[in-house]
């Protein structure tokens, strides 16, 4: 069921078996699993059911160090960051868990081979195939990939997921759900984990000024990479080594334009391709060879294609869109119908390509831009901690401290020149315009890709890290996180389909403890 804490008939003294705070893809991914079941699980939402409402101001901060988002990519709402992101779908690589000597603080505590099974569980979660594709893209499609050396270049794919609003998604089984309860406009403001043989509580409050408390036996913190933190921080919880909050990762994202005369062949390859629901984007990652030996970290590159459109094919791929999703077309006068039907030839060519053949429509392009999204070394300096500036509910506002190191700016650099020496070799292409990253301002030539990582990293070890490998808080009985924020290094990968991933192991190892205890260790 779903109910509202703003309705005075909804009680404000809650008790539950599980208790998840936040119902964003983590979120609902654990409690989706139990129902159905025997637990009664009790989910708080900050927001509605509406996008952009007025609790989304809680998600203002300060930044200190380098600019980083913190409206952007977060929406307080029933699906969570599921109702902003475009979908996209990639698994770490299996170097990104291990130890590396020459990143500090590196080294999941398992390996990609005991994540496979729950990254192929997430991806039918998420509406896409359970395996990788990488190459395997192309061929589905009758193309062949250009043939970079392999110890220089990797190719990567990624998939986008057919239903990325997962709130509106599976909106309907927590709505009949008589087990899982969401309870929406709960803010949660302080979490006092139980001691052995009792349950935790959490003290929660709407913007409308009501205030509630839930008891719970266990308690799964899914906030997000930022709010996690933040919440410890203001609850005095897990800070036994002062590592709540530190190693903020994002993935630095960086732009270098493309000189080509062969924009037309780059489309074909790096394109988006695919039929029906499921796309597929090709991607070019930085070989483990060259990481090794420039001891530099993880990188991935996607070509991005600045279209040349005509309003006829504008309004065509609009009226696509509306007869798909079941909707009118939005903002198509008559000139712009006039303009697709006067250049049907085109519209026919293009709709052929994308619809039939499942490839690029070959549009003309303007330009191709790469995009590039680096991996963060774990920086104990780069951080969150709390503002003196206080929230709409007078609770102390997040305060980011985002810092990059030289090591990201070398790998920016050895990237950059690997790549361009293959684009050259291959007669495809010359990246152009990064002197930047050779000057002493070259921190203000990368930005956030709205990912932030690290902040309550697992480690089995108590002095590393905030939770262990079953994500339950150091020290702590009952209380755990999820989500990017325990994600002890970042990768490249774009991060829901880990914290799907995350979430499906952490959900099997809830199930696994004894119904009758008092709290979940």
């Amino acid at each position: 069921m779903i109910e509202d804490f703003r309705d005075p008939a909804v009680d404000a003294e809650l008790t539950a078996d599980l208790c998840i705070v936040g119902a964003g893809p983590a979120g609902l991914a654990i409690a989706r699993e139990f129902t159905g079941t025997g637990t009664q699980v009790l989910v708080l939402e900050s927001g509605g059911l509406d996008a952009g409402s007025a609790a989304d101001e809680l998600n203002g901060g300060e930044t200190v160090g380098l600019p980083f988002s913190l409206l952007e990519g977060r929406a307080r709402t029933f699906g969570g960051t599921g109702t902003v992101w475009p979908g996209q779908c990639i698994r770490l690589d299996r170097s990104d868990l291990e130890a590396r000597d020459w990143v500090p603080d590196s080294g999941w505590p398992f390996d990609r081979e005991h994540l496979d099974p729950y990254y192929r569980r997430a991806a039918t979660w998420l509406g896409i195939p359970p395996e990788e594709c990488d190459e395997q893209a192309w061929r589905r499609y009758g193309l062949v990939p250009p043939p970079f050396g392999t110890d220089r270049l990797e190719h990567r794919s990624s998939m986008y997921s057919s239903h990325p609003d997962v709130g509106a998604f599976y909106r309907g089984d927590f709505e009949r759900s008589s087990n899982v309860r969401v309870l929406l406009h709960a803010s949660v403001c302080r979490v006092d984990p139980g001691t052995a043989g009792t349950a935790g509580e959490l003290a929660i409050r709407s913007l409308a000024g009501r205030t509630g408390r839930v008891r719970a036996r266990a308690t799964v913190l899914c906030g997000g990479g930022i709010e996690n933190a933040r919440l410890l921080l203001l609850s005095g919880v897990g800070e036994r080594n002062d590592a709540v909050g530190r190693y903020l990762q994002e993935h630095p994202t960086l732009w270098i334009d493309l000189a080509t005369d062969r924009s037309a062949a780059l489309q074909e390859f790096y394109g988006r391709l695919g039929r029906g629901k499921v796309r597929y984007v090709p991607r070019i990652r930085l070989g483990s060879g060259v990481q090794r030996e420039e001891q530099v970290l993880n990188a991935i590159a996607t070509l991005v294609h600045d279209r040349a459109e005509s309003p006829g094919l504008v309004a065509a791929r609009e009226i696509s869109s509306a007869l798909q999703e079941r909707r009118r077309p939005r903002s198509l006068g008559r000139a712009e119908l006039r303009g697709a039907v006067g250049q049907l030839d085109d519209v026919a060519v293009a709709a052929y390509r994308r619809f039939v053949r499942g490839r690029p429509s070959a549009v003309p392009l303007q330009r191709t831009r790469v995009q590039i999204l680096l991996e963060q070394a774990p920086n104990p300096d780069s951080r969150i901690s709390l503002s003196s500036e206080l929230d709409p509910l007078g609770l102390p506002k997040a305060r980011v401290d985002w810092r990059l190191t030289e090591l990201e700016r070398r790998t920016a650099r050895v990237f950059v020149s690997v790549l361009d020496a293959e684009f050259r070799r291959l007669g495809l292409a010359q990246l152009t315009g990064h002197e930047w990253l050779d000057t002493d301002d070259w921190t203000s030539g990368f930005e956030d890709a709205y990912h932030p990582i690290g902040t309550t990293r697992m480690s089995d070890d108590p002095a590393a890290g905030v939770v262990d490998g079953d994500c339950r808080v150091h020290g702590l009985e009952g209380l755990y996180v999820c989500g990017t924020s325990v994600f002890p290094t970042s990768g490249y990968a774009n991060p829901t389909l880990t914290i799907i991933a995350l979430a499906l192991r952490l959900a099997d190892h809830l199930k696994s403890r004894p119904a009758g205890a008092a709290s979940w260790t």
